[in-house]
């Protein structure tokens, strides 16, 4: 598989980027390496920027073939989001509750870059969060829309 046709792939799974009222959801289906399922969200994110849509759900229940990767990876990838989004997209991310429990590191770090993230084992909890306007920091720890393992803030 050549980089171009792995470019091409990215740019057709794009098209699972539907606009609602007030936010964006991505929401890809298939499998994907974990360089593409970041890639993609990366490439998401400056869509929802560069348009000033400043809410994105990504919803990754139905992608597959990637697993988490090491501290050192997720610390790059969150670092890459929180400057796509220049603090200006709010990211809610829909996945398995083994991801979401997982997602306590990249949270935290998104948190620290500025980058407003939460991990959800539901659509309806994600889409609550993402409605609400942004809060200050201190705010955020006692949000009940945070999943439990979610507490501290953010996902990738």
């Amino acid at each position: 598989m050549g980089s171009e046709y792995i470019l091409l792939n990215l740019m057709k799974q794009l098209e699972c980027l539907e606009l609602k009222q007030g936010y964006a959801v991505l929401s890809p289906v298939g499998a994907f390496s974990f360089d593409e399922i970041t890639h993609l969200l990366s490439r998401a994110v400056v869509y929802c920027r560069r348009r000033t849509i400043g809410k994105l759900m990504f919803i990754s229940i139905g992608a597959s073939g990637f697993q988490s990767a090491g501290i050192a990876e997720q610390y790059g990838y969150v670092e890459k989001f929180a400057s796509d989004s220049a603090s200006l997209v709010k990211i809610a991310h829909v996945a398995s509750p083994k991801w979401v429990h997982s997602g306590k590191f990249r949270i935290t770090a998104a948190k620290n870059r500025g980058l407003e993230l939460g991990n959800f084992k539901a659509e309806s909890a994600a889409l609550k969060w993402r409605l609400q306007p942004a809060r200050k920091s201190s705010d955020k720890l006692n949000n009940p829309a945070f999943e439990s393992g979610s507490r501290s803030l953010i996902e990738g």
